[in-house]
């Protein structure tokens, strides 16, 4: 017998549930064949997909901190990390050049306060990705009702990453966020080191990045 807690998605639709212990599965939330039928589900139409995730991720870390001592900071980090990385592969990015990715604050210098050397296209998808869940213009974009809509400038950001198969610069608020090909690759990080390159195209030999 087990608590199980679960987050997934399905066409845009974010679920969150828990199946308790010691109960059938019409109680526990699953069908005949496993479908989360009594799931909390996150599907409004009226909501754009990046909200719906972040209630349901929300739900998930409330569920499991009922479930079990599951729930410190480090596993909310790690679940939103786990959305993140499942985004940032939901567009097949094979075959696309190296990418970098950077998130710059307001500021006098415009210092970026976050960005990458150059890393596998998804990778880098993944990273901006991160930079816009660690955003306090981000956090407070999903408390503002009208900036959750369908069509907000909230929406549109994360539309944009998401859907991106190349560069990109997207703002929220006075954050900006973005994907490019300039850089340089980091070879002191085992991490990569033994990662294939793929240099775009149009660089020439003695460029950055090659």
């Amino acid at each position: 017998m087990f608590d199980g807690v679960f987050l997934g998605e399905r066409d845009g639709e974010w679920i969150a549930g828990r199946q308790f212990p010691t109960q059938s599965r019409y109680a526990d939330g699953f069908s005949d064949n496993g479908d989360w039928r009594y799931a909390t589900y996150y599907d409004s139409p009226s909501q754009q997909e990046a909200y719906r995730a972040w209630r349901a991720l929300r739900e998930y870390v409330s569920l499991s901190k009922n479930a079990a001592n599951c729930w410190d900071p480090l596993f909310i980090h790690a679940a939103g990390q786990a959305i993140d990385r499942y985004w940032a592969h939901r567009v097949p990015l094979n075959g696309v050049a190296d990418m970098s990715a950077a998130w710059v604050v307001p500021g006098l210098t415009g210092d970026a306060n976050g960005s990458t050397d150059l890393l596998p296209a998804a990778e880098a998808k993944y990273w901006l990705l991160q930079y816009l869940r660690g955003s306090c213009e981000v956090g407070d974009s999903f408390r503002r009702p009208q900036l959750r809509k369908i069509g907000s400038a909230l929406h549109k950001a994360y539309q944009a990453v998401i859907e991106a198969a190349g560069p990109l610069n997207v703002s929220v608020s006075d954050d900006r966020f973005s994907l490019s090909f300039d850089g340089s690759y980091n070879y002191r990080d085992d991490r990569w080191r033994r990662v294939a390159r793929n240099p775009h195209p149009d660089r020439k030999p003695g460029l950055r990045g090659n």
